[in-house]
This record gives C-alpha cells, sequence and structure tokens, in this order.
C-alpha cells in the first residue's frame, strides 16, 4: 500500500467518524430543564404534589390538642411561628383547677400539723402505759387502771396512723390536681414550625 492510500483511507475513515458523530449530536435526547431555588423560611402559601419529580416531607410532624375542651386563655403562637422543644403553644382556662390545687396543698400542711398533734399525744399515752405498767407491777396501781393506760395509748398510736394517711391521701389529692391542670396546658413536644392552627 502506498501511503497515499492510507491517506485517502484515514480521510475516508475520518468522515465517517464525524457523520456518525453529528447524527447521533442530532438524535441525542433534549436534557430536562431544571431550576434551581434557595431554601428560605416562610408562611406557606400552598403545596403542590407531584409523584413523578419527588415529594419533601418533614421529619417529625404531629397534631396536637387539649385532652379536655374548654376556653382558650392563651394562645402564645401564630401559623408560621418557630418554636423551640417545650415552649408553651396554648392554655386553656383553669382558674378552677387552680383553687382546687391550692386547696388541697392546704389540706395537706393540715393534715401535716394534725400528725404532729396525733403522734405527739400518742407517745405521750405510751409513756404514761409504761408508766402505769410498772406501778402495776410494784402493786401500787390496780390491774383495770394498767389495761386502760394500755388501751389508752393504742388507741392514740391508731389516731397517729390515721393521721398519716390523711396526709398520703391529701399528697395524692395534690398529685390527681396537678395532672389535671397539665391537661389544659400545650407544650410543643419538638422544635419546629407551626403550620396550622384550629381553635379561637
Amino acid at each position: 500500500m502506498t501511503s497515499s492510500l492510507i491517506r485517502r483511507l484515514a480521510l475516508a475513515l475520518l468522515i465517517i467518524a464525524l457523520l456518525v458523530g453529528g447524527i447521533w449530536w442530532a438524535k441525542r435526547p433534549k436534557p430536562i430543564a431544571v431550576v434551581v431555588v434557595e431554601i428560605d423560611q416562610g408562611k406557606v402559601e400552598s403545596s403542590i404534589a407531584n409523584t413523578r419529580a419527588g415529594t419533601v416531607e418533614a421529619c417529625q410532624r404531629t397534631k396536637l390538642s387539649a385532652t379536655m375542651g374548654g376556653r382558650i386563655e392563651v394562645l402564645a403562637v401564630k401559623e408560621g411561628d418557630r418554636v423551640q422543644k417545650g415552649q408553651l403553644l396554648m392554655k386553656l382556662w383553669n382558674d378552677d383547677q387552680q383553687a382546687q390545687s391550692t386547696l388541697a396543698q392546704t389540706q395537706v400542711q393540715s393534715a401535716q400539723k394534725r400528725v404532729v398533734e396525733a403522734c405527739t399525744v400518742a407517745a405521750n399515752a405510751e409513756a404514761e402505759a409504761k408508766r402505769q405498767s410498772a406501778l402495776f407491777q410494784k402493786g401500787f396501781v390496780s390491774g383495770s387502771r394498767d389495761d386502760q393506760a394500755r388501751a389508752d395509748a393504742q388507741a392514740r398510736r391508731a389516731t397517729c396512723d390515721a393521721a398519716k394517711a390523711d396526709v398520703v391521701q391529701a399528697q395524692a389529692r395534690v398529685s390527681a390536681t396537678q395532672v389535671e391542670q397539665k391537661r389544659t396546658v400545650l407544650y410543643a413536644p419538638f422544635a419546629g414550625t407551626v403550620a396550622k392552627i384550629v381553635g379561637r
């Protein structure tokens, strides 16, 4: 083969390659137009769902409501507000429950004072029963006097124990009123944005 023939063959191959490349370039699929937008915080005006392009969902989402009905006293947020975990969102009117809680706490204090009084009397009665028992053993008092002193000490001790039970009951009443008050308040369970408020 001569060099001119090699040159012609190389030129023909180059032309064929250019033709194939041109046809491929003309028939290639057109790229999809993409619009890039920077994400910013703001009020949600509308929402669009397109399953072909993809969806964006919140990592955490919850619907909150008080477990009981009532009149809203404090609405601490509005739609679109950013909130932190534990932040107050809403409070229902609960002055009656606060009064019940105050009353229950007062009853605890009264019951504790009754315990001091009843248990002091019981301790004195038990000491008196021991003295009467010692005197009975020496023959200075009758057996009925000793029995009466022991019975009085037991009765006073029972009164002391009952007063202690009253304190426990009053403290349980305080806990119950606190649970009722918590049912009238909503706090944010996690940091986020308030999407919608239904209530006035």
